[in-house]
């Protein structure tokens, strides 16, 4: 009487289901470990941007990577997500897009404080939020009317426009968005 075959296979096939999980966990980079103080005073962005610049060489150049935002005020222009990130704000962070033309691209079709392009498998989730500054783009000079303020100097764009946007996924697959607060956009379209 031998052993049945299936209690044979069975070790093989539990521990080819436990390297597949452990080969499809996220790898996690957090965004203070490449120099981002999350004061809400400093601009993050190159600190943000090379977290995110990072994840392939930690995932191997495949896979999923979570960059980390433990909770803080992290101001930035706009930040790239690549394909295979996910953006993990935090309950109690919050990434602000910062209000000074000078610190977003040149083409305004790229203001945006968090930008992707031709990226897939890409998100934000955590439980914090993504503020574009909304407010900072108006003057309360007229009771009757907020005005926004125009960016309009640069000859970039017309009227009101000139003001980023708060998420972009252009052209974009596999996005997800969730578990996140988006707020005051200075910019909708």
């Amino acid at each position: 009487m031998g052993i049945p075959i299936y209690l044979l296979l069975f070790p093989l096939l539990y521990l080819s289901a436990v390297q597949s999980l452990s080969d499809t966990s996220p790898t996690t980079l957090s965004v203070t470990d490449f120099g981002a103080t999350g004061d809400g005073r400093h601009y993050d962005t190159a600190a943000i941007q090379s977290a995110i610049d990072a994840c392939p060489t930690f995932t191997g150049g495949g896979g999923c990577c979570r960059v980390y935002f433990p909770p803080g005020i992290y101001l930035t222009a706009t930040i790239r997500l690549k394909s295979g990130v996910v953006l993990e704000v935090r309950e109690g962070a919050t990434i602000l897009g910062g209000a000074r033309i000078v610190d977003y691209p040149r083409e305004q079709s790229r203001w945006y404080v968090v930008l992707a392009e031709n990226a897939t498998d890409v998100g934000i989730t955590g439980g914090g939020a993504v503020d574009g500054q909304g407010l900072a783009f108006v003057e309360r000079f007229d009771e009757r009317k907020n005005v926004m303020v125009s960016w309009n100097g640069t000859g970039a764009c017309s009227g009101d426009e000139c003001r980023p946007r708060l998420v972009g996924f252009v052209g974009c697959r596999n996005v997800r968005v969730w578990n996140v607060r988006l707020t005051k956009p200075a910019y909708w379209w």
